[in-house]
Parts: structure tokens; sequence; C-alpha cells
């Protein structure tokens, strides 16, 4: 299996229309469960010895220590959001399916809006209160609930692969980040952390054209605008007192 994990691996890193086409069989479940989990634990011990005030030496000091077992509480958070990621993507994948662009782009960025929209009124001198952000998030997640329907195991499991794999790129650019704090270099630092960004999108929009058939534009605004949606997820979950501040804030800068 780790022999498996490993040629999965390479083929996510440099050649993501290949590894979406192995994604496809089943039994690859498991090693793409296994490069995730390595990625999570990668990242995990990574940011429990990385400096908190790297690469801004004027970050306040942590209100909680950053213990092992605080990353560990931290990543406990990964796997929701992991799959809420997921989620967004098929339901996503679905709706960029058929339609003319223009319409179905203009639809979803505004369904898009919608969650920052409203946390930005609870956060408002007199906003909204709880109980009406809480409701209006369940519009804005209910409103994927057609779209998921639609998907059947076939289609969804290898989507669900694909995402798990492509977790190697995250993996493989712990390499410079950690050569990026041994030489406490900020710039490289913070540019392992954007390429690793642009890394993931670029494969996975590539990895999701080859599995659903979508056109690179469709597919390419599938992958971005379920970031997103996967983002506005942790702020809401944070607003509505599930998710403490240090843990969102350690989660968005992992």
């Amino acid at each position: 299996m780790l022999r498996r994990a490993l040629h999965l691996s390479r083929l996510f890193l440099f050649s993501p229309v290949r590894a979406a086409k192995a994604s496809r069989q089943e039994d690859n479940f498991v090693p793409c469960l296994a490069i995730y989990l390595a990625f999570t634990l990668g990242y995990m011990l990574f940011f429990r010895f990385k400096p908190f005030d790297f690469p801004d030496q004027n970050a306040a000091f942590p209100r909680e220590p950053q213990t092992l077992m605080f990353w560990f509480k931290t990543m406990l958070w990964q796997p929701p959001l992991e799959a809420a990621w997921v989620a967004f993507l098929l339901g996503l994948a679905a709706w960029f399916r058929s339609g003319r662009l223009p319409a179905r782009l203009l639809g979803a960025v505004a369904w898009c809006a919608a969650p920052f929209v409203l946390m930005a009124a609870y956060a408002a001198h007199a906003g909204i209160g709880k109980a009406a952000l809480a409701a209006g998030s369940l519009v804005w997640l209910g409103l994927f609930l057609p779209l998921w329907l639609r998907a059947t195991r076939a289609e969804a499991l290898p989507v669900l692969n694909f995402m798990l794999g492509v977790n190697a790129v995250g993996a493989a650019v712990l390499a410079p980040m950690i050569l990026a704090v041994w030489l406490r270099g900020s710039a490289l630092f913070m540019a392992a952390q954007a390429a690793g960004g642009f890394w993931i999108l670029g494969c996975a929009t590539l990895g999701l054209r080859e599995l659903t058939g979508l056109r690179l534009p469709r597919a390419f605004m599938a992958v971005l605008l379920s970031m997103f949606f996967q983002i506005a997820l942790a702020f809401t979950l944070h607003l509505l007192g599930v998710v403490p501040k240090d843990i969102l804030k350690a989660l968005l800068y992992a």
C-alpha cells in the first residue's frame, strides 16, 4: 500500500490527468486516504515546531499554547472541512455541467457571495442575530441538496479519491516551508505557500475536467468557488460558536 501511495503521489504532483484516471479505481481509495493522512500529520508536526512569530514577527502571542495537543485538536477539523470541500465541488460540478457559462457563472458567484454577505451583516453594528445567520446559512447550504442528489456513487468516489490524493501537493510544499523556517526567510515561506495553493488549484482543475468531462473554464470555476464556499463554512461555524477563534486562525494559516 505504501508503494502504491508513493506512486500515486508522483502522479498527483506531476501528472494530474493520469492521477484522475487512477482515481476511478475503487482500490485506490485507501492509498489516497493515506496521502491525505500523511499531509495532515506532516502539517500538524510542522506547525507545532514552527515559531509562532514566523513569518510575521509582529504576531500576537498565542492565547493558547501551541502544543502538539493544540495542533491535534486543530487538525481534527481538517477532515470535516475536507469533506465539505469535496461536497461543494461535487455540487458545483453538477451546476456547471449544463447551461450557458455566463449565466451559470453569474448565478454561482452570487450564490458564493451570499454567505459572506450574511457574515458581514452579522458582524455589522446592530446587524442580524445569530439565529438569522444560522437560518441564512441553512438556505445557501440547502441549495446544494438537489445538486448532490444528482451525483451517483460512481461519480462521487473518483472525485473523493482525487481530492484526497491531491494533498500530495501540500505535503511536497512542506520541504521549502521547512527550509524557509530554518533560513528565517519569510519571502520564501510565503512564496512556497502561494505556489502550493496555485499548484493545488491547477491540479484539481485538470483532475475535475478529466473526471467530469467539464470544459476547462467550468472546471476551474467549480474548483475555485468550492474553495471560497469552504472558507465561508469555516468562518460561519466560528461566528456560530462552533469553531474557536484560535483554531479557526490556525486552520486558515495552515
